[in-house]
């Protein structure tokens, strides 16, 4: 191989890396971000909610008896 083939096809490789790194980044900061908000969520339905959904019960009484 001379130079000239080699130069774009490893460029290509290094691009190939770099792209399926940054997916692999963005995968693991969705996951991350989702499981923080989804523990924030629980904090404030434990701690300022008390876990009571005296709506959503109700609601769902009626809704069944039908």
């Amino acid at each position: 191989m001379t130079d000239n083939t080699l130069a774009p096809a490893l460029l290509a490789d290094i691009r190939g890396m770099i792209e399926a790194s940054r997916a692999a980044v963005a995968v693991t900061v969705n996951t991350a971000l989702t499981l923080l908000y989804w523990r924030i969520g629980r904090r404030i339905n434990d701690e300022v909610l008390q876990g009571a959904r005296p709506m959503a019960r109700r609601l769902s009484r009626r809704w069944r008896k039908n």
